[in-house]
C-alpha cells in the first residue's frame, strides 16, 4: 500500500537514462534487486542482482513493458501496483508471490518509490525487491504446526477446540444443527505393545486415511488425543431426525475402519472403533464433549466395535 510520504523531487528520469558508469558500478555492487521504470511503466534500468534474480538480462528489460516481458495475469498485476504509486505518489510497499522467468515462484516484498521531473510531476519510479520465500516458509510451517496435527494431518486440539466454538456459536443462534462424534480406538495399548509404538503410528495413519476418504464437507475432524478424535459436524437447522442422521453416519465410519485391515509386520490387523455422539441441545461446549466420552465408554462397556448415543 502506498505510504504518505513526499516523492522525489530531483530528475532521476535523465539520472536513469543517461550512460552513468558509477550509477551502474552502484546499482551492480547492491545485493538485492533494484530496477526503475518510468511514468508509462517501461523499464529504464536494472542492476546485475535483478538479472539474476527475474532470470533477465538488462538488454532484454531496457525498453520494454510488463506486458512484453511477462504473461498478462502478472504483468496486470505489476501494473495496477505502479499506477496505484502513481496515483499517490510516496512510498509503497507490499507482498505479493512471483514467478521469475523460467518458472520458479518466489514471494518477494516490494518497496516502490515514485520520482518527479524537475516540473514537479511524477515521472516514474524505482523499486526493490526482497525475497522473503525462506520467511513464508517458516511462517507456513509454524502455522501448520500450530494448525494441524503432523502425525495425523486433521486439526489438533487447540485448533479443533476453535472451530467448535465457531460452530457452537452458530448453534446457540438457531443457524445450524452440531453435534460430535468421538472416535476411540479398541485396544489401542495392544498393538503398541505387541508390534511397537512405530506400528501405533502407522495404525493411526491407516485409520486417519480412511476417515480422510470419507469425510464430508461440513465436517471437520479433530486429533483430540493419543488414539481419540473428534468429529465435528453440522447441518442446516431445518434438517429432521439429526441425532440418527449422526449416529448412522458413526457407524458407517465404525464400518468401514472394521472393514479395512492394516497389515504389520506381516500379520493382518482389524481396528475397530468405539464412537459416542452427542448432540447439542444448549449444553456448553464442555459438557457436550463429556457426554460424547460417556456415550464413547459406554460402547466400549457394551463390548466395542459400537456406537452410543
Amino acid at each position: 500500500m502506498p505510504l504518505n510520504k513526499p516523492p522525489i523531487h530531483f530528475d532521476l528520469l535523465d539520472f536513469f537514462t543517461q550512460d552513468n558508469p558509477l550509477l551502474q558500478f552502484t546499482f551492480d555492487t547492491l545485493p538485492v534487486p533494484i530496477f526503475c521504470k518510468d511514468i508509462n511503466g517501461i523499464y529504464l534500468d536494472c542492476n546485475r542482482t535483478f538479472e539474476e534474480f527475474i532470470k533477465i538480462s538488462r538488454q532484454e528489460l531496457i525498453g520494454h513493458s510488463v506486458y512484453e516481458l511477462f504473461d498478462k495475469a502478472l504483468a496486470d498485476a505489476y501494473q495496477q501496483a505502479d499506477q496505484q504509486l502513481f496515483d499517490n505518489p510516496g512510498v509503497q510497499i507490499y507482498e505479493k508471490q512471483i514467478r521469475t522467468n523460467l518458472g520458479d515462484t518466489v514471494f518477494v516484498k516490494f518497496h516502490k518509490t515514485s520520482f518527479c521531473d524537475e516540473k514537479g510531476n511524477v515521472a516514474g519510479l524505482i523499486g526493490v525487491i526482497f525475497d522473503i520465500t525462506e520467511q513464508k516458509e517458516i511462517e507456513q510451517k509454524l502455522i501448520k504446526n500450530a494448525t494441524f496435527d503432523t502425525l495425523t494431518g486433521f486439526y489438533n486440539r487447540r485448533h479443533g477446540t476453535e472451530i467448535a466454538m465457531e460452530k457452537m456459536a452458530l448453534a446457540i443462534k438457531k443457524e445450524i444443527q452440531f453435534a460430535i462424534v468421538m472416535i476411540d480406538i479398541d485396544h489401542f495399548k495392544r498393538v503398541n505393545d505387541q508390534y511397537g509404538h512405530s506400528a501405533g503410528d502407522t495404525a493411526l495413519q491407516h485409520l486417519s486415511a480412511i476417515i480422510e476418504q470419507l469425510i464430508e464437507p461440513e465436517e471437520a475432524v479433530v486429533r483430540w488425543g493419543g488414539e481419540e478424535f473428534l468429529i465435528l459436524i453440522s447441518a442446516p437447522i431445518e434438517q429432521k431426525k439429526f441425532r440418527r442422521k449422526i449416529i448412522e453416519r458413526a457407524n458407517y465410519l465404525r464400518e468401514s475402519i472394521f472393514s479395512k485391515p492394516i497389515f504389520l509386520e506381516q500379520n493382518t490387523l482389524t481396528l475397530t472403533v468405539s464412537c459416542g455422539v452427542s448432540c447439542y441441545t444448549e449444553q456448553s461446549l464442555r459438557e457436550l464433549i463429556n457426554e460424547a466420552d460417556a456415550f464413547l465408554y459406554q460402547a466400549k462397556h457394551q463390548g466395542r466395535n459400537q456406537v452410543c448415543g
